[in-house]
């Protein structure tokens, strides 16, 4: 099909579906003519557009529900030609590394697949764009964009795995390079059809639609806006768990101007048009920002809960539809039902405001008052008057104001109980104009951090700006420069950035950058808002967290405790919050060996989290995993193993199997294995978990060459030293850079290096590393920890082959005494320590002193020790 003959059977569709169906016989004589083939065209187009699209006549259904059957949206290049787009890609057996397993579905953007990824092995949705639809500018920004949407990794969004250019012959035989992209394949049913079919409550509805919220907003907050958020965008899966499909993908492959799901010759309109803002109508793309998404999000919710759209555009024309939109008040959702007066009204109205500066500035903003109306608390979307207050205490203390009720009609008229309701009613508006304050505070901070991420982190990603190769990191240092001296007059917006830029600096395993921004975030919010604030109480918590990684655990201590101290007095025992900071110490106590005071902790918190959030919350698996660490490191094995396999599957299942926090669970799973010496099961679990850590987080992060050494002590204690060796350098040498030479996790990389050296023979080698790690470990962990006790026996062992008997001697009796004192005269490390002792003796010919501490060895046989453990993620 030539371009030509490609724009005629357009203009005739487009001009028969402007006409009635009684009409269209009429215009096909005179358009078509003699033409055959085109009529038969046109007819073709014509069937297919009214049985799966019936619409009233004045609009294509293909314009109006955004599925360009017919390109009716071609944009008019330089030329005055319009764009030509060959025909459909046929079916094709493999697309690059990937097997085409069958045809899912085809749409505006293009065709989807269901395919079979060669390595690693799994199912994928691969989405192949229309073949003639990229611009050279949309080449050009096509792989950079992908990556950053590979960066959105939220258990609400479908991953990107991978974007690139691939081959595809098309139906008429031409081969063609279209766009792709590799992306989770989510089974299960979209938003709408899933609440059409079920008998879903109001509540379970909006518990869906806060965790929708949920995950818009981490992508906003990685500079990524949607643009086409519908309930077809949104499944939800066999777990129950929504889904967003597509995110970001309209605004990658549109590259500003050349790919929409609806788009004119005036202005480009990216978007489905029933949920499009009124910015988004205009085709202003200069004014879309995150609250598009939020406006988007308000008809998603309208429609969730009254089965309809808050505008009714079925016979409507596109310009007609466009100017209902951007003029005409919506429906209000008690107009509907009147079950929904009162909050929610307010809350969705708020949602679809048409000034995008009176809507919720964000995501989160919206799903946190959806949030308070499910539990009765005041929202912030409307003036909280004394009657408003009260009425929202009453709902929530039903028998409390029955039993004031009764005892007020007692009363009534006693100057008592007048006085009292008096001061009740100025309280009450006095702690509603402290929220007023306060909802318009965190209003204006986060649409300045807003501002601050599109105007300042997303223009340095243009490569124009910083180079076609920018990296996240230059992008990040870029940002935190700007930081500087730009924010004097409005600290809280600055420590909401720095918050936010010490977050992605964690997860870049940046750890020196993320304690460099949250302390001055503490510093800001202490002297802003006070020390009881729940924002200062959250900094608290981060920087004490961030602190226990660097090991700068007399820092970290304080903060962490005193963290989980005024969550408590501010926010209840049973908050959310305030368990997770319960975690965090005692994830703190972990690192430092401190088994009995974490345990205790670790236990309050799962059984909070699982009560308060339930068994397969994200949250609720953190110390989930921390407590199967904890009995690992106790040598309760099976109490271990047990909790780590839980936690595995639940996080493969709730987040994914490649999320960081799954792969966490992969690594300590096998480290469970390592160290009961099941080499066998614990070596492929760690390789993997190291294939998949370079490609999810990169080579240079912590927690990827921490992988490495892990693997290279499985070829350790297998005897495989030639392969082991390597990665243990290189493990060491990576975390020396990265973390620092004292670092706790760089000081367990060169003690396992140590004891590959004495297994190998090269005891003098050992000796020297034994030694030096020894000295760190004592100034770091303290000469009790578990670590530096491990130590000790290592250097003895060495110093024992190398007949360096003297100088053995001391050290073993110290590591014996001190293990007696930390864990007692049964335990396995105590009997151990008292082995090495009549070890040494006899090596060093002294027969009566090996024979008194042969004596003293208790009855039972213990395991025999490992070397020092390989590493366990928190």
């Amino acid at each position: 099909m030539t371009p030509e003959r490609y724009q005629q059977i357009k203009r005739v569709f487009a001009e028969a579906c402007r006409r009635e169906p009684a009409q269209r016989v009429a215009c096909l004589d005179q358009a078509c003519g003699a033409d055959a083939e085109l009529r038969r065209e046109v007819e073709a187009l014509l069937a297919h557009d009214q049985k799966t699209f019936p619409v009233k006549p004045g609009i294509s259904a293909a314009a109006a529900l955004g599925l360009d059957h017919m390109d009716v949206h071609a944009r008019e290049g330089s030329s005055g030609q319009a764009a030509f787009r060959p025909p459909t890609a046929k079916v094709p057996e493999r697309i690059g590394h990937y097997r085409i397993i069958r045809k899912i579905g085809q749409g505006g953007m293009g065709v989807v697949f269901e395919a079979e990824q060669d390595h690693p092995r799994r199912t994928i949705a691969l989405k192949v764009i229309r073949p003639g639809i990229a611009s050279e500018q949309l080449l050009r920004r096509f792989k950079h964009e992908a990556q950053v949407l590979g960066c959105l990794q939220h258990p609400g969004i479908a991953q990107v795995y991978e974007a690139g250019m691939a081959e595809v012959e098309t139906e008429n035989g031409l081969a063609v390079e279209q766009p792709f992209f590799a992306m989770e394949y989510v089974r299960g049913e979209p938003l709408n059809e899933l609440v059409g079919q079920r008998d879903l409550g109001t509540r379970r509805r909006l518990e869906l639609f806060a965790t929708i919220c949920d995950a818009v907003q981490h992508a906003h907050q990685k500079g990524v806006i949607h643009r086409d958020l519908k309930p077809a965008n949104i499944l939800i899966d066999e777990a129950g768990q929504p889904k967003i499909l597509d995110f970001g993908v309209a605004r990658v492959t549109d590259a500003d101007v050349q790919m929409t799901t609806l788009q004119t010759d005036v202005g480009q309109l990216i978007g489905t048009l029933p949920y499009m803002s009124p910015e988004q109508v205009a085709g202003d793309s200069r004014e879309l920002d995150t609250r598009s998404d939020v406006y988007a999000l308000g008809v998603v919710c309208f429609e969730l809960l009254t089965g309809r759209l808050p505008y009714d555009l079925a016979a409507k024309t596109i310009p007609e539809a466009a100017r209902t939109i951007a003029e005409e008040d919506p429906t209000r959702l008690s107009s509907i039902d009147r079950v929904f007066r009162g909050d929610l009204d307010t809350i969705v109205s708020k949602a679809l405001e048409k000034d995008k500066n009176r809507r919720y500035q964000s995501a989160s903003d919206l799903a946190a008052d959806i949030r308070r109306y499910l539990s009765d608390q005041p929202i912030a979307a409307r003036p909280a008057t004394t009657l408003y207050q009260l009425r929202k205490f009453a709902r929530r203390n039903k028998t409390l104001v029955g039993a004031v009720a009764v005892a007020f009609a007692l009363l009534c008229g006693g100057l008592i109980q007048v006085t009292l309701e008096r001061n009740r009613a100025v309280r009450a508006e006095r702690a509603a104009e402290l929220g007023r304050t306060e909802a318009e505070r965190q209003a204006a901070i986060a649409q300045a951090v807003n501002d601050f991420l599109n105007d300042d982190l997303l223009a340095a990603a243009n490569p124009e700006r910083l180079g076609r190769d920018v990296t996240v990191r230059q992008v990040l240092a870029h940002a935190a420069e700007a930081i500087e001296g730009r924010f004097k007059d409005e600290p809280l917006v600055e420590a909401a950035i720095r918050s936010t830029l010490g977050e992605t600096y964690h997860r870049l395993g940046e750890y020196d950058s993320v304690a460099l921004h949250l302390e001055k975030a503490l510093e800001l919010r202490r002297a802003e808002l006070g020390e009881d604030h729940r924002a200062t109480l959250t900094s608290m918590c981060d920087l004490g967290f961030a602190y226990g990684y660097l090991g700068r655990w007399d820092e970290a201590e304080p903060l962490c405790s005193a963290a989980l101290e005024g969550r408590r007095r501010v926010l209840g025992d049973d908050h959310p919050d305030t368990l997770m900071a319960m975690n965090n110490l005692a994830t703190l106590y972990f690192r430092q060996a401190r088994f009995d005071q974490a345990e205790p902790l670790l236990l309050e918190a799962l059984a909070g989290l699982r009560r308060v959030l339930g068994e397969d919350h994200p949250d609720t698996l953190d110390p989930m995993n921390n407590l199967a660490n904890l009995y690992a490191r106790q040598d309760r094995w099976q109490e271990a193993e047990v909790l780590m396999i839980q936690t595995l599957e639940t996080r493969r299942r709730v987040l994914g199997a490649e999320h960081p926090r799954t792969l966490v669970s992969m690594n300590n799973l096998a480290s469970v294995y390592s160290l009961q010496g099941r080499y066998e099961e614990a070596e492929p679990l760690y390789a993997q978990t190291l294939e998949i850590r370079r490609r999810v987080l990169g080579e240079e992060h912590p927690r990827t060459i921490g992988s490495v050494g892990n693997l290279g002590y499985v070829y350790c204690k297998q005897g495989r030293f030639d392969e082991a060796e390597p990665l243990y350098l290189r493990a060491a040498e990576g975390l020396r850079r990265l973390l620092g030479e004292d670092h706790p996790q760089t000081l367990l990389r060169m003690s396992n290096l140590a004891a590959l050296y004495h297994d190998q023979g090269r005891d003098e080698e050992a000796e020297q590393l034994y030694a030096k790690v020894l000295e760190a470990r004592r100034r770091v962990l303290g000469e009790d920890h578990t670590d530096t006790l491990a130590n000790m026996q290592g250097l003895v062992r060495s110093l024992i082959a190398l007949g360096k008997l003297e100088e053995a001697e001391p050290v073993a009796v110290e590591c014996y005494e001190r293990n007696h004192s930390v864990h007692g005269p049964d335990h396995d490390e105590t009997r151990d320590a008292m082995e090495l002792l009549v070890e040494l003796y006899e090596a060093w010919d002294r027969p009566e002193q090996a024979a008194e501490w042969r004596a003293k060895l208790p009855a039972t046989q213990p395991v025999p020790p490992d070397e020092p453990p390989a590493s366990a993620d928190e």
